[in-house]
């Protein structure tokens, strides 16, 4: 696996820039005025689903209502035919609606814990199962493939990415369920005119489903590749999650949802920060400045490899010197060794500092929270070698 920057699978903003945005702007009008059609087309098929009795001809047509609601187009490669063998469709994840096209596509229904009318779950590409714990749920899925004639669609990745550099690390538990799974690779794309992102960091479900209604419509791209089959779990999932990576022209990452998780809690933190110490007034700017020195001072401290500049240009950003410490440890911050802050150093010093170095550029050995662990532990030695601690 490929170690990447974790910032770089996620969009900050859904907007282009440029002559892009200007056209977003114009059309506007347009696009309010498709959500309120759609919202008003949604609320009347929900109430249908409430009202009339579960049956195939109403879920056909609830299916092909919501189509036009959420502006979804599926297209598949003519001659392409999934192979029916497999049960289990494996996918990347690339929008919070991706279980409607993957119904609309493959006819596999992918777990929910909503509780929706049955048709219109059905029309919508969802199933509900028990999901209060992995072992449940995989109980749960057995079962339905078992007393069915269903397929089941599930994504791995467990959260989305901007689908430009790398796939999240697949988790191997969905690979336990069957020893044959399909692999389908998605690509999703949007009007030039109105080129929306799918998703950015941070951004809630329902975020998501209103730009779905306000652009004109996705196309959504299904690659049916070969069937993959091993009883090794742990072997069929990096397969898998391989064939899916190459296909796309994505590489993979060592990177989960855990960290796509803690990475958004920090993002959200630097940017409450940012607006706590957004000040204009001359007095405040000198009392910002200092203030950002003696932050750059404190974080130089713990990591005395750090170039100045590298520290600087993060607080700028993150006004927090526990966030910094955290975005250069985590590797999100990048930078050169600065040696000349290891002059004065005394050798037992160096000696942990090339240590330091040398785990870095093997970081694809160990695992991210172990790297994490490792590299916050070796900061406080040094903290305390510098200032003479003792009993710490």
């Amino acid at each position: 696996m490929s170690q990447i920057d974790i910032q770089d699978l996620f969009d900050k903003s859904r907007f282009p820039s440029g002559w892009r945005l200007a056209l977003i702007f114009l059309y506007t009008p347009v696009g309010l005025l498709l959500v309120s059609l759609r919202l008003l087309i949604a609320l009347q098929l929900w109430l249908i689903a409430i009202l009339l009795p579960d049956y195939n001809t109403l879920r056909t047509f609830l299916h092909h209502g919501f189509s036009f609601v959420f502006g979804i187009m599926v297209k598949i490669n003519e001659g392409e035919v999934r192979d029916k063998q497999a049960r289990i469709v494996i996918s990347n994840n690339v929008s919070v609606l991706d279980h409607f096209a993957l119904y609309k596509a493959t006819q596999a229904l992918s777990p929910t814990m909503w509780e929706l009318p049955t048709s219109m779950g059905n029309a919508l590409g969802l199933q509900v199962m028990d999901m209060n714990s992995k072992e449940a749920l995989i109980a749960n899925m057995k079962q339905f493939l078992s007393t069915t004639d269903s397929n089941i669609a599930i994504q791995p990745e467990f959260g989305i990415t901007n689908s430009r550099v790398a796939l999240l690390k697949f988790n191997s538990w969905p690979f336990t369920i069957e020893a044959s799974v399909q692999p389908v690779a998605i690509k999703a794309w949007r009007p030039e005119f109105i080129s929306i992102h799918l998703t950015s960091l941070a951004s809630r479900r329902w975020i998501d489903i209103f730009w779905f209604m306000f652009v004109p419509y996705t196309v959504f791209i299904f690659k049916y590749l070969k069937i993959k089959q091993n009883p090794d779990c742990e072997v069929l999932v990096r397969e898998v999650e391989k064939d899916i990576a190459s296909n796309l022209g994505l590489q993979t990452s060592s990177h989960t949802v855990l960290d796509k998780k803690e990475f958004e809690k920090r993002y959200i933190m630097e940017k409450a920060q940012s607006r706590r110490f957004n000040r204009n007034s001359p007095t405040s700017q000198v009392i910002h400045s200092i203030e950002i020195q003696r932050m750059v001072r404190q974080v130089s401290e713990v990591l005395p490899l750090v170039p100045h500049n590298v520290i600087l240009r993060d607080l700028l950003k993150t006004r927090n010197v526990d966030i910094t410490i955290a975005n250069i440890l985590d590797g999100i911050v990048t930078y050169t060794p600065d040696s000349s802050q290891t002059v004065t150093r005394t050798a037992p010093l160096n000696q942990l500092q090339k240590s330091t170095v040398k785990d870095n550029s093997n970081v694809g050995s160990s695992s991210f929270q172990e790297r994490k662990i490792k590299m916050l532990r070796e900061a406080r030695e040094r903290y305390i070698q510098k200032h003479g601690l003792k009993n710490c």
